[in-house]
């Protein structure tokens, strides 16, 4: 099969690997629009469980990422100057760079078209051209908008903000949340290592908190810094650390879509990671979610008599999970 992915995330180069570990005569193109380098947020967690999927998948991908995580087993929070852990859940974490960048030598390495710097045309050319075109095309994703009568996607912006951080702060014990009572309300931040220096820290508040702190006012330096301080006690003496340096002000804070739809495919254009729906980052399972996708469409490709019947299980199972 002649395979297009758009978007060079953790999804389209999975699903690149699978299709090409099933069958290395399928033709694969993963185009991405930004560098190969480049990334945004921090570090990603994946569970044993997911692991144990991937090692099963793709032995040689899972042992380089492997190499690379930070391992813990607890959960931890941290509210009103108590700790509580519950123990035995099995979590690693890497950095989203440093994962990208193994995928995409893996890929390479079994033969798939990685072209980076490249914009889309419409999902609608691309389909005379290309036996599937999977839209891997992210939270905002083109694609979906492209086919919204198709898909009918659902998108609740949901009403906390949030500003993804980073940190030289050890989180290396637990999937650490902190909770803390401000003068302007509550405040918590989610935390994990994902290598040997850094940590993702998450920042969330209600919208009103925000509005009584004066964020939106607030330079990025500002905010990162009144940050730190609301968090002090938990760092150590360390700094929080922003890495988005193409936003200014206020623009680093978001609130999550939790997206839907109502279907998957259409034709053979088909959604998946968070083109297709969404996962709250507080439960740190949108890469999971994505690695499991990307498994399931290319087995079932696989194993089912045709296209559509191989779209509808993957959808009708997917989803559910989801």
């Amino acid at each position: 099969m002649k395979i297009l992915c758009l978007g060079g995330g953790p999804a389209g180069l999975y699903f690149a690997i699978s299709m090409k570990l099933r069958d290395p005569a399928h033709q694969v193109t993963v185009l991405e629009r930004n560098r190969a380098n480049d990334t945004f947020g921090w570090g990603v967690v994946l569970s044993d469980d997911a692991l144990g999927r991937m090692q099963k998948n793709d032995p040689v991908s899972t042992r380089s990422i492997r190499d690379h995580f930070a391992y813990w087993d607890d959960i931890a929070v941290v509210h009103d100057g108590a700790r509580t852990v519950s123990g035995g859940h099995g979590f690693a974490g890497i950095g989203r760079k440093q994962m990208l960048v193994l995928l995409q030598a893996r890929a390479r390495e079994l033969g798939v078209d990685l072209q980076f710097e490249t914009e889309f045309k419409t999902a609608e050319e691309y389909r005379r051209e290309y036996d599937i075109v999977v839209a891997c095309d992210g939270i905002n994703s083109a694609v979906r908008r492209e086919y919204e009568n198709v898909f009918q996607p659902d998108i609740d912006m949901r009403l906390c903000k949030f500003v993804w951080l980073g940190t030289e702060a050890k989180f290396d014990d637990a999937f650490t949340f902190i909770f803390e009572k401000t003068e302007h309300g509550w405040v918590w931040a989610h935390a994990y290592q994902f290598d040997d220096k850094t940590a993702t820290f998450i920042v969330e508040c209600a919208q009103d908190t925000w509005d009584r702190w004066g964020f939106e006012a607030m330079s990025k330096e500002d905010t990162v810094e009144t940050c730190r301080r609301i968090f002090a006690a938990h760092l150590g003496g360390n700094a929080l650390i922003s890495n988005a340096a193409h936003l200014r002000g206020s623009a680093v804070w978001m609130n999550f879509p939790r997206v839907v739809c109502g279907t998957w495919f259409h034709e053979n254009v088909v959604l998946m990671g968070d083109a297709a729906a969404t996962g709250h980052f507080s439960i740190g399972s949108g890469t999971r979610l994505a690695f499991d996708s990307a498994i399931a469409l290319a087995e079932y490709l696989h194993s089912e008599p045709d296209l559509l019947s191989a779209f509808q299980r993957y959808q009708d199972e997917r989803r559910v999970e989801v």
